[in-house]
């Protein structure tokens, strides 16, 4: 179904001159949710130079009369099969009471996100995912309005050195910590995250060589410092990894902890634990004064309790909602 937008407004792709003005979009939308202007043009841009997104049909913008940018939707169809794809939309605050621009947008992604039903296994549940945060009930409306149901939520949890006691790591006996060596590790990278994560919710393996491509896209980012990517081994097996940034999104005080994982072999021996407190330690050598990490509140590995355990608190939540565009059995862990 097609939305006809107000007198005056257009849509086209992005292209990669827009990063500019889809991250000030991007901070327009968080600062009137959540004060904060978290984004940059190299977000947008890391984002638009994955390996399997293509702007010039996963994307959209839409633009007021007067050249302004007001709207911005993209999806992700990075999966094979393609059984659950990525979606994300803002509206600009100052035109949020408009529902034909959302209802573009949402018709937008359902349309694009159907394509891939046909490359899909004929019995498979295909699902169409976005988000919004615990602040935006504008966006949870609208997302309730056009078919989509809450699915997860998600906590942001962070720690300040100066408040919360950070204890030194205690590694077990015949765990070893070394950090990464780009071009060396990336397979037992890939390996051991396959393991780690095969009963994480949304996960679904992919052929190795796409991981593989997925992971070197990470390692080719700014951002990227090996120092910060760590590695707990048991002679020359990963056991665990716990990769990290030293700047979260929006807070360059804090650093990020962006995935922590170890491999069942090796769970329930304090190696999480271990990791994290390593990697606290980094960052407060380094002067940064804090930590913020991601965890679905339904983790089954226990996580939310143990980075309770370390003085993590809740910070702030967004929620995942979901969309069911095909119904069948579902390939993805739960």
């Amino acid at each position: 179904m097609t939305h006809a937008l107000p007198e005056g407004f257009t849509t086209r792709p992005a292209t990669m001159e827009d990063a500019d003005l889809v991250a000030d979009l991007w901070n327009e939308r968080s600062e009137a949710v959540r004060n904060e202007r978290p984004s940059t043009r190299e977000d947008a841009l890391s984002r638009w130079n994955h390996p399997k997104f293509d702007l010039e049909t996963d994307s959209r913008l839409i633009f007021a009369p007067d050249g302004a940018l007001i709207g911005y939707a993209h999806i992700r169809d990075v999966k094979d099969p393609p059984v659950d794809v990525f979606s994300w939309c803002a509206i600009h605050p100052e035109h949020e009471d408009t529902p034909s621009l959302w209802d573009d947008l949402f018709g937008w992604m359902e349309r694009e996100a159907r394509r891939v039903i046909d490359k899909a296994p004929a019995d498979a549940r295909i699902v169409l995912l976005n988000g919004a945060p615990n602040e935006d009930r504008m966006k949870q409306s609208e997302l309730e309005r056009h078919g989509f149901a809450h699915d997860r939520t998600f906590h942001r949890m962070a720690v300040d050195f100066a408040e919360a006691q950070v204890a030194r790591p205690d590694w077990p006996e015949g765990i070893t910590v070394r950090t990464l060596v780009p071009g060396v590790d990336d397979e037992s990278l890939v390996t051991a995250n396959r393991d780690a994560f095969a009963d994480h919710y949304g996960y679904l393996k992919q052929p190795f060589e796409a991981e593989l491509a997925e992971l070197r896209h990470w390692l080719d980012q700014d951002d990227f410092d090996a120092d910060l990517w760590f590695l707990a081994c048991e002679g020359e097996e990963v056991a665990g990894f716990c990769c990290c940034y030293a700047e979260a999104p929006g807070d360059p005080d804090q650093g990020l902890v962006d995935v922590l994982g170890v491999r069942p072999a090796w769970r329930r021996r304090g190696i999480g634990r271990a990791l994290l407190l390593h990697a606290f330690g980094e960052f407060s050598r380094r002067g940064i004064r804090g930590a913020v990490l991601t965890v679905d509140t339904e983790n089954k590995s226990g996580a939310p309790e143990l980075y309770r355990l370390v003085g993590m608190r809740s910070q702030r939540a967004n929620h995942t909602y979901v969309k069911e565009l095909r119904p069948g059995r579902n390939l993805v862990a739960e």
